[in-house]
């Protein structure tokens, strides 16, 4: 008897702003991830996508740069870090710090 195992995905918008578009190449994208996927898988997924400067005008090392906020698209705006889980239709927005 064989098992078969289907990963299925989740679809996250992402919106980045000012020089933080400049930095990445793109104001807002889409991307398909995992269903445990963190800001970081997220940041990977649009690298692979769009290149490496996605990855380094976002994130030094595993962690988000000193000069950028991410933040759930709610009603609270919910703050997140490179480890933050994600969840299915999230939007997250990347912008710098103020």
């Amino acid at each position: 008897m064989s098992i078969a195992v289907v990963l299925v995905g989740m679809d996250v918008e992402v919106k980045l702003t000012g020089t933080l578009a400049a930095r990445t190449g793109t104001h807002s994208a889409r991307v398909g991830v995992g269903h445990d996927a963190t800001v970081a898988d997220v940041v990977d997924a649009l690298a692979d996508e769009l290149g490496p400067q996605v990855r380094a005008g976002v994130l030094e090392g595993s962690r988000l740069r000193t000069d950028t906020v991410v933040v759930r698209d709610s009603t609270d705006g919910e703050p997140l870090s490179a480890a933050s889980r994600l969840r299915e239709g999230d939007t997250v927005r990347f912008t710098l710090a103020t």
